[in-house]
């Protein structure tokens, strides 16, 4: 059994999972900044990661009462944590691959796939279709996350190989850590 650290939302007052949350620290010079990895030192508060949600914390400044003093939040914040946990989503990927618990290419893929090893698929966004449609299909078969966030440019520099089209990331924790990333990135990115 995994207990899940939880934290209270300084909007809505629910208790809710760490890793479905945004940790903000506020500076010793009363700036704001979304701490993605959950390790800067000072005074923090969470917020759920659903787009409305920190859209009312940036809306109500409600750092300023937590800090009980006036504090400056960049205009471009939830640009800044959108691409922030892109960046850490492709890192994760990288991590993945030094420590062998990656395999790209379509027919490692595929391989990886049938195996029941895998614990997500990324395909490459501007990947061809017909390689792609069978890949998809056999993931989504055995109920194995789909990713396409990046093109096969983005893939590959992350990776450091050439024409990153198809990865399978073995289950595990880095697969783990790597879906809780999208998660939170695609609710920040949803208006619902």
């Amino acid at each position: 059994m995994t207990l899940t650290k939880t934290a209270t939302c300084a909007i809505t007052g629910e208790t809710l999972p760490q890793n479905s949350m945004i940790r903000f620290v506020i500076t010793p010079d009363y700036h704001v900044v979304a701490d993605l990895t959950g390790k800067l030192p000072g005074n923090f508060l969470w917020v759920s990661a659903q787009r409305s949600i920190l859209k009312k914390a940036l809306w109500r400044n409600c750092f300023t009462s937590h800090a009980r003093q006036a504090v400056k939040v960049p205009e471009n914040m939830l640009e800044t944590i959108e691409s922030g946990l892109k960046k850490l989503a492709i890192q994760t990927l990288s991590m993945s691959k030094r420590a062998g618990e990656l395999v790209f290419g379509f027919t490692k893929t595929d391989e990886a796939l049938r195996s029941l090893e895998t614990g997500v698929y990324v395909v490459a966004s501007d990947s061809s279709e017909n390689g792609r449609e069978k890949l998809e299909r056999l993931a989504t078969h055995q109920n194995i996350p789909v990713i396409d966030c990046w093109t096969s440019a983005e893939l590959s520099a992350a990776i450091g190989e050439v024409n990153a089209n198809h990865i399978a990331l073995k289950k595990g924790a880095l697969a783990q850590n790597f879906l809780e990333l999208i998660t939170k990135l695609n609710s920040v990115r949803s208006e619902k």
